[in-house]
């Protein structure tokens, strides 16, 4: 069935997400910068950022509790260990570079290419209200994708990889799921999660990682600009 909606991710999928990082972490940990793998770092902790992200969601925990555990987990992963403090004063350098973020170069002319064939664009993101919303506009994403089409976990009151999040997307868009692809970076949150809610799906997998179960998504990309010709042999 043919397309006629695509749903992106924000964070690591229309914006470089590492590069706050790194250099949060330079301003932080220099003197660990060359004897860790940051990226692989970067990826961990982007893992526990979502695995806590349900406890936030439930209100297990509160949002600064989250933004400190997620990269304290990431250093115990590798076997080292940074105190709540540490965590704390990464977290203000790392909300300082988001201050500063930029689109992946593909984007504006990927998503103009998406709109010249007629189809909807839209974002479906995890996050605070205000907090994604001004990465969403600083960006200059708000010119492009209709406010109304832009959805926001804690706005909507359900997070990935809830399925629900995407039933609802469907509904005030008034499609039926296979009609609406999604693309984004995270293999639960983005591919498994609309799949399992009877969407498409695309994974943009630029950072290398391995898929966690046996979902079959309609590809696997690493250049944004790929989903053109995947939309191209769409019928």
């Amino acid at each position: 069935m043919a397309i006629k909606a695509i749903f992106f991710d924000l964070d690591d999928t229309l914006h470089d997400h590492l590069h706050p990082f790194l250099k949060a972490f330079n301003d932080s940990f220099s003197d660990l910068y060359e004897q860790m793998d940051v990226e692989s770092l970067y990826k961990k902790f982007r893992d526990f950022s979502d695995l806590l992200w349900k406890k936030y969601s439930n209100q297990e925990l509160s949002l600064e509790e989250l933004r400190i555990a997620r990269i304290v987990m990431a250093f115990e992963y590798f076997q080292k260990s940074i105190t709540n403090e540490q965590a704390s004063d990464f977290q203000a350098h790392y909300e300082l570079n988001l201050d500063n973020l930029q689109l992946f170069e593909e984007v504006p002319e990927l998503i103009n290419i998406i709109k010249a064939k007629g189809k909807l664009v839209g974002i479906i993101t995890n996050g605070p209200v205000q907090h994604q919303f001004n990465k969403i506009s600083s960006l200059g994403l708000t010119s492009c994708v209709s406010r109304e089409h832009i959805f926001i976990s804690d706005e909507v009151g359900v997070a990935k990889p809830n399925k629900q999040l995407f039933h609802h997307v469907a509904q005030k868009v008034n499609l039926i799921p296979s009609e609406i692809l999604y693309i984004g970076d995270s293999w639960p949150n983005d591919v498994v999660a609309p799949m399992e809610a009877g969407w498409q799906a695309i994974w943009y997998n630029h950072r290398k990682r391995l898929p966690d179960t046996h979902h079959k998504p309609l590809a696997v990309i690493d250049h944004l600009l790929s989903i053109i010709d995947i939309l191209d042999k769409d019928i």
